[in-house]
């Protein structure tokens, strides 16, 4: 396995876990307090824009030929810790 499919198969499952505790975010929604619920429930439709865009991006990089996996890698990088950010963020602020 080289190394851009390993790095594929990395951010794969990351993204998964994502997506589950997104899932998870979602269910306790419910448990949120009135006041506060419209706000949760933006952020949590903000998560899920950033999570297709994960889609979009592990597709970049799959498609991504060998010469330019490096770049694309780059970017990718720095919007998995964006995205891991906004998550543990959102995490953090609604202690989920």
């Amino acid at each position: 396995m080289s190394t851009k499919d390993e790095y594929v198969a990395t951010m794969k499952t990351q993204l998964d876990a994502w997506s589950v505790e997104i899932d998870a975010l979602q269910e306790k929604a419910h448990e949120v307090k009135d006041d506060v619920k419209e706000k949760y429930e933006e952020q949590l439709s903000a998560l899920r824009v950033k999570r297709e865009e994960g889609e979009k991006k592990l597709q970049e990089m799959r498609e991504a030929s060998e010469t330019a996996w490096e770049q694309v890698k780059v970017e990718a990088d720095k919007f998995w810790g964006a995205f891991k950010d906004s998550v543990h963020t959102f995490q953090t602020h609604y202690k989920a």
